[in-house]
């Protein structure tokens, strides 16, 4: 039997004939293939270009009788598989190669993803490398363009899920059978295994860009393999596709014919819930995470910029650019899941420590970088200057064992810039750091007690207070006694004060001593009123030190009269301050008789300022043998004064080596150098004295008001 055909021109080019000897001859072209005694049977067809395609089952040749003329003999040759035979009538150039086989052509529902070029994801031992298929919003319209015939192509960037979306639609197209051509494949192929044999076909090519040009799809076998029920199902990038289908190649020509379907990178908020619902571990972190980069990125190169990240490599040549990159990735750890400013970020990234050797704007260029054509480690915020990690990041960091803690630094700097007003969420930091930091607060850790209750409100805040307090904290200490004072609860805010102050805390000292006082003055009032002598006498001096003179004065009256001898020293020294030397005198020798040495003191004083100099020096120095410190002091500024200077000098510089009375004896020894006009030793010991905060030495530098010149001089001065 034999069949002509027609090519475009309508000029018939081929001539199929069977029989136990097979000729195919085409056209005026002289060709003939033979097998002699070979079984052949042929299929062929034009192509665009006017030349003839044979094609055939072809067994063993055997051998036969030579032919002349544009010959071609496959007798001596062995083939087990389809073989095409081609002859282009304007090139010289001949073509023969293998015909996709019967065996190539599959059901669509043995057909797996990763022969329409879906790449695996992160592997997760029980679980397959690729996870199972979302359903995507504009499946539905895929299917309605696959319902027939001709080109339809997938539209969308690189790794948004244009394979795995392709396959879907494969799979929804029942009976149909399908065929995935390599790039580079010669497509013309395709049309000889089906020429004459209609059919449910499916064929598919990814990356339809690399399946144009020589040998490529164009329109006239894009118009036979749609005649014969051929669907061909591809993808490309929108630019890529805007770009072609106005030009007039024959491969631009063919892309201007599809049928498109557009899949954006981010996934829409029900594609993401159906993603929410898979069954398999890794959905619900994508879910987390992917946000506008989308889910399929996520999969396709998240575990491959994660380790992009923390690869060695990446420490030895961006080390400032991990750090970074850290800390954005320990920023939505925190619960700061936006993009936050660079310069936040970059004092978040100095609480991992510095790098000289990159700076932070290299850092952050390399950060940036788009990785494997798709995303940088870091992604801009929308708004410019702010940054944030890839989400796949962040998954990966969480689902991690072996990434270090979030210092504690980076939550007290978030939590600080919260409450003075930076756009961060503070309840969710405040959420997040509570999981964080969870077992180190029930362990105990006190140092961090008292750092997270200065940033938490309300019950909470105490309790950790009291908390770090108890622990030994001192600061924690003195905040929580602060808190019982001001609670009204002075008992039990002291030992709290006192722990403190122990510690080493001024202002708690301070508190403590005046709570003290306080307590003192009020306690010893109780007890004064129900007549203790004692009571009474510590009450007045007290009360003295306060001022309350008149207070005072009754106060040891009392004492006095209830058998308080000891207070005769007291009563000598108040009638001191009160300019009656009389009655100074006789209570301080009182007191003398009792063996107090302030008593020997007092005594002298009085004897100095009634003019008495030698009775007033043989008391200093009667109150020098009880250890008396003043006494030393006065003693050697009577002695300079009367002469004595060698003796009073040598007295001064011993009591300037003691820290109690240094800056007085400094003072009086800068007195004397300036009466004996040695005038560059008295301003250094003027200096000195006042640097020891001296009285008088401050006044006379300056450092201090200086009081009336008609006020009494005293003693001391």
């Amino acid at each position: 039997m034999e069949r002509e055909s027609e090519d475009e021109t309508g000029e018939e080019r081929s001539v199929e004939a069977g029989g136990s000897r097979s000729v195919a001859a085409g056209g005026s072209i002289g060709m003939a293939v033979t097998g002699d005694g070979a079984t052949v049977n042929t299929v062929s067809g034009g192509t665009s270009d006017g030349s003839v395609i044979q094609a055939g089952y072809i067994a063993t040749a055997s051998t036969g009788p030579q032919y002349t003329g544009d010959h071609y003999d496959f007798r001596d040759a062995e083939f087990h598989d389809k073989v095409v035979a081609r002859e282009n009538n304007h090139t010289e150039n001949n073509y023969y190669g293998t015909v996709p086989a019967p065996a190539d052509w599959r059901p669509v529902a043995d057909v797996e993803p990763w022969e329409l070029g879906v790449s695996a994801t992160l592997h997760i031992p029980g679980q397959p490398d690729i996870p199972p298929y979302v359903p995507r919003d504009c499946d539905e319209d895929l299917r309605a363009k696959l319902a027939h015939s001709g080109l339809v192509l997938i539209l969308g960037e690189r790794y948004v899920g244009k394979s795995y979306t392709a396959w879907q639609g494969v799979r929804s197209l029942d009976g149909y059978v399908f065929y995935a051509p390599h790039h580079g494949e010669d497509l013309r192929d395709l049309l000889a295994a089906l020429q004459g044999r209609p059919g449910k076909y499916v064929i598919s090519l990814d990356e339809l860009t690399d399946h144009l040009g020589e040998g490529g799809l164009e329109p006239r076998l894009l118009r036979k393999l749609t005649g014969l029920g051929a669907i061909v199902l591809g993808t490309m990038r929108p630019d890529e596709y805007y770009r072609r289908r106005t030009r007039t190649a024959p491969g631009d020509r063919v892309v201007a014919t599809a049928r498109t379907v557009r899949l954006p990178r981010e996934w829409t908020d029900a594609e993401l819930r159906r993603l929410s619902h898979l069954d398999d571990p890794r959905a619900y972190p994508a879910y987390m995470w992917s946000g506008k980069e989308g889910a399929a990125s996520y999969f396709a190169v998240g575990h491959l910029l994660f380790d992009e990240w923390r690869r060695e490599g990446t420490r030895d040549e961006h080390p400032r650019g991990q750090l970074l990159v850290r800390a954005a990735v320990d920023l939505a750890r925190c619960g700061v899941t936006g993009a936050v400013p660079a310069d936040l970020l970059r004092r978040v990234q100095e609480q991992y420590g510095t790098e000289e050797r990159e700076s932070f704007e290299d850092a952050l260029a390399w950060a940036t970088t788009r990785m494997f054509g798709v995303s940088g480690l870091l992604l801009a915020g929308e708004e410019a200057g702010t940054w944030r990690a890839y989400g796949a990041l962040v998954a990966e960091a969480l689902r991690s064992e072996d990434l270090d803690p979030v210092p504690d630094g980076v939550w007290w700097l978030l939590l600080d810039e919260a409450q003075a007003g930076a756009r961060i969420d503070r309840d969710a930091v405040l959420e997040a750091a509570r999981a964080a930091l969870h077992q180190r607060l029930e362990a105990g850790d006190v140092e961090l007690m008292f750092a997270f209750a200065d940033r938490v409100g309300g019950g909470e805040s105490e309790e950790l207070l009291r908390r770090a307090a108890e622990g030994g904290h001192p600061r924690a200490a003195e905040a929580w006694a602060r808190h019982l004072l001001d609670s009204g609860d002075e008992p039990a805010a002291l030992p709290y004060l006192e722990a403190a102050a122990e510690s080493g805390s001024v202002s708690a000292a301070r508190e403590t001593g005046r709570l003290h006082r306080e307590r003192a003055e009020r306690w010893l009032w109780r007890a004064a009123e129900s007549g203790d002598a004692e009571a009474a006498h510590r009450l007045g001096d007290l009360l003295v030190g306060s001022g309350k003179t008149n207070q005072a004065l009754g106060w040891y009256v009392r004492a006095f009269d209830a058998g308080r001898e000891e207070v005769a020293t007291s009563l000598g020294r108040l009638m001191f301050y009160r300019r009656n030397m009389d009655d100074a005198k006789l209570w301080f020798r009182r007191g003398v008789a009792l063996e107090d040495p302030a008593a020997l003191y007092g005594l002298a004083l009085v004897f100095q300022v009634s003019g008495d100099l030698d009775a007033a020096q043989q008391m200093y120095r009667e109150a020098m043998k009880t250890g008396h410190l003043n006494a030393r002091r006065n003693l050697a500024t009577l002695l300079l004064r009367t002469g004595a200077v060698e003796e009073g000098e040598r007295l001064l510089r011993e009591a300037m080596a003691q820290e109690e009375e240094g800056g007085w004896a400094a003072y009086a020894l800068a007195k004397h150098m300036e009466g004996e006009e040695a005038l560059e030793e008295a301003g250094r010991l003027f200096h000195e004295a006042a640097r020891q905060g001296h009285y008088f030495a401050k006044i006379r530098l300056g450092e201090l008001p200086a009081p009336r010149k008609d006020a009494p001089a005293t003693v001391d001065e």
